[in-house]
C-alpha cells in the first residue's frame, strides 16, 4: 500500500458520490467530498488534497471553470485533476477538459477499479517532484512548480517569460524531460494527453504553435521534425553539424551521381593490369579493333569499382558500336547502289575493297 492521500470528490450526484467515497477509502486513501465548485474551493483551500475528482458538470458552474481557477495558482497548478465527463461527452468535451490542464479524463460510464487505477497513476509522481524543481535546456529554463517557462535572450541573457497555455506547457515539458531524443507521435499522446483518443493532426497544429512560441530561442534551440519518426528538441548548433555532415555523405555517395562530375572519394586502384595473358588480348568474334585506346585489353570485361568509370564504359562502347554500325550502313549502300557510283568521302577503306569485289 502506497502513502495514505487526500482525495477530493466534487460531485452533486450523491449516489455516486457515496460509491466513490467508499472505493476510495477501500484503496486506502482518505476521502473527501463536495457537491458544488464552491464548496470543493473551500475544502481545497483547508485541506490540500493530493488529487481531485471533479465532475464535468456541476450545480453552479461548470468543471472546467475550477481547473482553470487551479492552474492559475502556484499552490494548486500541479494538483492533479482526472475529470468525470458526461454520458453525452464526446472527444470535444474531453480536448477541452486536456487543454484547460486536467490530468485525466473519464467518461460515462466508467469501471470503479478503472477509475481508482488511474487516481494511483496520478498520485504516482508526487514522490519525486521534490527532486527537479528547475530544469533548464540550453538558453531555455522551466520552473516546473510555478509552471512558468523562460527564455535567455539577447547578448546580456536576460529572462524572457514565455507564454505558454496548458497543453503547450505540458508538451514542451515533455521536450525538456527528453531533451534530443526523438519522439514519436504516439509517446506524446501518451505522455501530454494521457492516452487520451487525440488524432495525431492536433500534436502537429501544437507543434507549430509551440515553434512559435519558441521564436526567441530559434538561435539556440528548435523543435526538430524528424522525418517518419517524430519530434526532437534540438541545438541550432548539433543540427547545422548535422547537415553538414549530410551534405558530406551526399558528395562520397557514387550512386546518383551524374556522369562526369567529379565525387570527393578514393582513387580507386589504377584499371590496367599488367599481367593479362596475351591470349586475352585477341580479337573477339572478328572484331578488328581494339575496345579502348592507348594499348588497353582488348574486348575484355571490366571490373569497375566506381559508378561514374562504369557509366564512362558504357558510354564509350555505345558509340564504338554506333559507329560500326553507320560503317556497315555506309558498306551496305555502296554493295547496292552499284559499282559506278564512286564512294561518299565518309567511307572507309573498308568499303572500297568490298566496291573491287563487287
Amino acid at each position: 500500500m502506497g502513502t495514505i492521500a487526500k482525495i477530493l470528490i466534487v460531485e452533486w450526484d450523491t449516489s455516486c458520490a457515496e460509491i466513490l467515497w467508499n472505493e476510495v477509502r477501500l484503496a486506502g486513501h482518505e476521502p473527501l467530498a463536495a457537491f458544488s465548485v464552491e464548496r470543493a474551493a473551500m475544502l481545497i483551500e483547508q485541506e490540500h488534497p493530493q488529487a481531485i475528482l471533479l465532475r464535468w458538470k456541476l450545480p453552479d458552474a461548470s468543471g472546467l471553470s475550477l481547473i482553470n481557477d487551479l492552474r492559475t495558482h502556484a499552490a494548486t497548478s500541479r494538483m492533479p485533476i482526472i475529470v468525470l465527463g458526461e454520458d453525452d461527452g464526446g472527444e470535444e468535451e474531453c480536448v477541452r477538459a486536456l487543454d484547460a490542464g486536467a490530468d485525466d479524463y473519464v467518461k460515462r460510464p466508467f469501471g470503479i477499479r478503472e477509475l481508482i487505477a488511474r487516481v494511483q497513476v496520478v498520485l504516482r509522481p508526487i514522490e519525486h517532484r521534490e527532486v527537479r524543481r528547475r530544469v533548464a535546456v540550453e538558453t531555455l529554463t522551466m520552473d516546473f512548480d510555478a509552471r512558468r517557462a523562460f527564455a535567455r535572450t539577447g547578448e546580456d541573457q536576460q529572462e524572457v517569460e514565455l507564454q505558454l497555455g496548458p497543453t503547450c506547457y505540458r508538451l514542451l515539458r515533455f521536450f525538456v524531460e527528453n531533451p534530443y531524443k526523438v519522439l514519436s507521435r504516439k509517446d506524446i499522446i501518451e505522455n501530454v494527453w494521457f492516452g487520451s483518443p487525440v488524432k495525431e493532426g492536433i500534436v502537429d497544429v501544437y507543434i507549430k504553435s509551440l515553434r512559435e512560441t519558441l521564436d526567441p530561442l530559434q538561435k539556440s534551440l528548435m523543435i526538430e521534425t524528424v522525418r517518419g519518426a517524430g519530434f526532437r528538441l534540438a541545438s541550432v548548433v548539433d543540427m547545422a553539424r548535422a547537415r553538414e555532415l549530410q551534405l558530406a555523405q551526399q558528395e562520397q555517395a557514387p550512386l546518383g551521381t551524374p556522369a562526369g562530375v567529379p565525387v570527393a572519394r578514393p582513387t580507386p586502384p589504377a584499371q590496367p593490369r599488367k599481367r593479362v595473358p596475351a591470349a586475352d588480348d585477341q580479337p573477339r568474334n572478328g572484331a578488328g579493333s581494339p575496345v579502348g585506346s592507348g594499348g588497353g585489353v582488348r574486348n575484355q570485361p571490366v571490373l569497375v569499382s566506381d559508378m561514374s568509370a562504369a557509366v564512362e564504359k558504357i558510354r564509350h562502347l555505345q558509340a564504338l558500336l554506333q559507329r560500326k554500325t553507320e560503317e556497315n550502313r555506309l558498306l551496305r549502300d555502296a554493295v547496292d547502289g552499284g559499282g559506278g557510283k564512286p564512294m561518299s568521302s565518309g567511307a572507309l577503306a573498308s568499303g572500297g575493297h568490298k566496291n573491287k569485289r563487287g
